[in-house]
Parts: C-alpha cells; structure tokens; sequence
C-alpha cells in the first residue's frame, strides 16, 4: 500500500478472472468508463493494467467468429458460403452486382396507381 497526505492506494493484481471479464466487455463494445465501472476499477487501472485485453479482444473474436464462418462453408452451409464468397472472394471477381432500373414518368405514375389500388382493396372489410 502506498500513501500520501491524502490518499491510500492499492496496488492492484489483475486477475485471469477479471482479464477474461474485461475482454468480454470489450468484444461486446462497451467504452472503457463503463468497463471501468462495472469491475468496480478506475480507467487508469483498466488502462495500465489491461491494455492486452482491450486491444485484442475484438481481432480474437473475429478470428474465432471467421473460423466458424470457413467451417460452416466447407460443411456445405449455404448462408456462410455466401457471405464468405461475398466478403473475401471480391478480390477474386466474386462481386455480387445489383442493377437499377430507372422508369419514365408516366410508368412511375401508372405504379404509383397500382399501388394505391392495391392499398384501398386491401382496406375493405370482408
């Protein structure tokens, strides 16, 4: 314990317990005041003491989330192996393209009818 005139410090210990508490927190995006707060330790401490934990929970958690991505894929999930072949395969040509068509005037009227149509039969009681 270290003293002056005013205050009483304590060092601190960190443990594995707190270690892996302060990494969920910071996986779940919680800002540093809060973690803080919730393990009951001021930021300086949570700062000094834990700056591991802070600065590799996130990449730690998407490595692990990729991994379960990659082998759901290989499993022949086909939800992953679309988001795998969309976010990794683009440097690769695997762009998914979305085309836009535009209408007249006068077709964007007749479907602005259309839908309004639709809407009032939709509003009568049966």
């Amino acid at each position: 314990m270290i003293t002056d005139k005013h205050k009483i410090y304590h060092e601190h210990c960190p443990t594995s317990h707190l270690r892996s508490r302060i990494a969920d927190l910071a996986v779940a995006g919680i800002p540093l005041y809060l973690i803080a707060e919730i393990v009951e330790l001021d930021e300086d401490t949570v700062k000094n003491h834990y700056k591991r934990e802070l600065s590799t929970a996130e990449p730690i958690m998407i490595e692990r989330v990729a991994k379960t991505i990659v082998m759901q894929a290989l499993a022949g999930c086909p939800k992953s192996q679309a988001l795998y072949a969309k976010t990794k395969g683009a440097k690769f040509g695997w762009v998914e393209k979305q085309v836009i068509e535009t209408v007249s005037g006068e077709d964007s009227q007749a479907l602005k009818d259309k839908i309004l149509e639709l809407e009032r039969s939709a509003d009568k009681e049966y």
